[in-house]
């Protein structure tokens, strides 16, 4: 096997926008990344500047009443062990009815886009970098993905969850709620604004969820007085209904009400299993705004008390006058007698209210808005502060003098102020007739303007580098705990003696 010619690093400083890291690959031989490694290797720091454009990379009404969640033992929240994903409609049990397609006409633009899918149910984009979902989902899944449907992008945008967030809690919870925000790496393309104000009774709202359609009807003397639910289906939908009133659920927190009425005309819904996290909109002023997340809704029903017998059913009740709501408990007496005259005749269904916790939710997601308003240097400019790098001076050096500049170790989300940072934040390793590139960069690379190019050149002193075509990607890891991605690219060996490659990194100007 041919080595590689030993040569003296290089620096010397070229026209361009950009910072360059190099490696030499002769014939049958391999380069390192850089690092020293025993392995001959080329470095180089080429200092450019010029613009360069972005790369793209969840009514009158009666006066407000206190309705008491404790008193409705048939109450269950919206998830359950099992695949549970939705909402049951007055007036259709059409399955495709409002499903994955945005709310149009009256309802355009009531906070569909700004949906998302966080295990098996949804949650709701409320900065460029958080979502808000329920607390009694649990934890667990590592992505928040925002399908096409709720976009209307050709494609879904996956986001993986930040587990540094809230110290290394991975999650942050409003005290005395069901709320739980999250942060993501990279940004929203859009989110959703927050109701801040107490007048919600009398709103129509619009709510979200994956949960159960609606099934068989529910009859008595005859007469249909809801729907059973259907199987899941793991669709999301929408439908509407209005604010009756407020609750309080102990340490869940206050809580949006409204009921399952039989009005036609409209897209009356109530929230079944699995619709828990979605999101629920009101209008003020022409701007949707969020204003609940989904906690619960009654639902265990029987046409008897007696315990045991395996007759109670999950329903959605428009009347449910005579049937018995609760369920099967120790004591076998938790079973209440349903009428009009203690308002338990309508379904209800819950939803943890965002204007009472707003002030505290807004404190969490603050900064994200104000780093969305910065330019792409003044984000790289923050970020060597905080290594104690002077404002300014990093845009074009290498402040460690360790051969990576600045700039690439942002990429890279490498020490800019250490020597001893041994990550790799580009390699290239030939074997047989391939070589093997790989880039270490940060998983909100482009939305903090970084892009990057593998170049390639004849001779350091006499060719200019070029773009290498012919890279093919063949795998990307992540590593969440670093905020990083692994990207790897195969092209076919050249025919030269000799090559130097680079990776250039460019940050957007504005």
């Amino acid at each position: 096997m041919r080595r590689a010619r030993r040569r003296d690093p290089v620096s010397k400083e070229k026209s361009g926008s950009s910072r360059g890291y190099y490696h030499s690959i002769p014939g049958g031989g391999m380069a390192s990344s850089g690092i020293e490694s025993g392995v001959p290797h080329f470095r180089e720091v080429a200092v450019m500047r010029q613009p360069q454009s972005p790369i793209i990379q969840g009514l009158v009404m009666p006066p407000t009443r206190e309705l008491s969640i404790a008193l409705l033992a048939g109450l269950a929240l919206l998830c359950a062990t099992c695949l549970l994903p939705g909402i049951v409609f007055f007036e259709t049990g059409d399955l495709s009815h409002n499903r994955e397609r945005a709310p149009a006409g009256l309802y355009e633009g009531a906070g569909w886009r700004y949906q998302g899918e966080y295990k098996e149910f949804l949650g709701t984009a409320i900065s460029p970098r958080h979502f808000i979902t329920a607390v009694h989902l649990g934890k667990g899944s590592e992505t928040f993905v925002q399908r096409s449907w709720f976009t209307g992008e050709e494609f879904d945008r996956v986001y993986f969850i930040n587990p540094n967030f809230n110290e290394g809690n991975g999650s942050l919870d409003i005290p005395g709620t069901d709320l739980r925000i999250f942060e993501v790496f990279g940004e929203f393309p859009a989110y959703a604004g927050l109701y801040t104000t107490s007048d919600e009774v009398g709103r129509e709202v619009v709510m979200m969820g994956r949960g159960r359609a609606r099934g068989e009807a529910v009859r008595r003397f005859g007469q249909t007085r809801g729907w059973s639910w259907a199987p899941e289906d793991e669709r999301s939908r929408w439908g509407t209904n209005t604010v009756d009133g407020f609750s309080e659920t102990g340490n869940r927190g206050p809580m949006l009400v409204t009921d399952f009425d039989d009005v036609r005309g409209r897209d009356e819904c109530q929230a079944t299993y699995g619709d828990s996290g979605g999101g629920v909109f009101i209008s003020k002023g022409g701007d949707w705004k969020l204003a609940g997340i989904l906690f619960g809704a009654d639902s265990v029903y029987d046409t008897n008390t007696i315990c045991g017998d395996g007759s109670e059913f999950l329903a959605s009740m428009f009347d449910g006058a005579g049937f018995y709501v609760g369920r099967d408990d120790d004591s076998c007496d938790d079973w209440t007698l349903v009428s009009a005259a203690n308002d338990l005749d309508e379904s209800r269904s819950y939803a943890s209210r965002i204007s009472s916790s707003a002030p505290a939710i807004q404190a969490v997601i603050q900064s994200a808005i104000e780093d969305k308003a910065k330019t792409a240097s003044q984000r790289f400019v923050e970020w060597l502060s905080d290594f104690g790098i002077k404002a300014g001076k990093g845009v074009v050096n290498d402040s460690e003098a360790d051969g990576s500049p600045d700039l690439l170790e942002y990429l890279a989300i490498l020490n800019p102020a250490s020597r001893d940072d041994r990550g790799i934040p580009f390699s290239v390793e030939g074997s047989g007739d391939k070589l093997l590139f790989r880039v270490r960069a940060r998983l909100d690379a482009s939305e903090r303007g970084l892009s990057w190019e593998i170049q390639a050149a004849f001779n350091l002193e006499t060719s200019e580098f070029r773009k290498v075509n012919g890279l093919r990607k063949i795998g990307q890891t992540h590593s969440l705990s670093e905020g990083v991605q692994i990207v790897e690219y195969e092209m076919s060996r050249p025919g030269e003696d000799l090559m130097f490659y680079r990776l250039q990194v460019r940050l957007e100007e504005e």
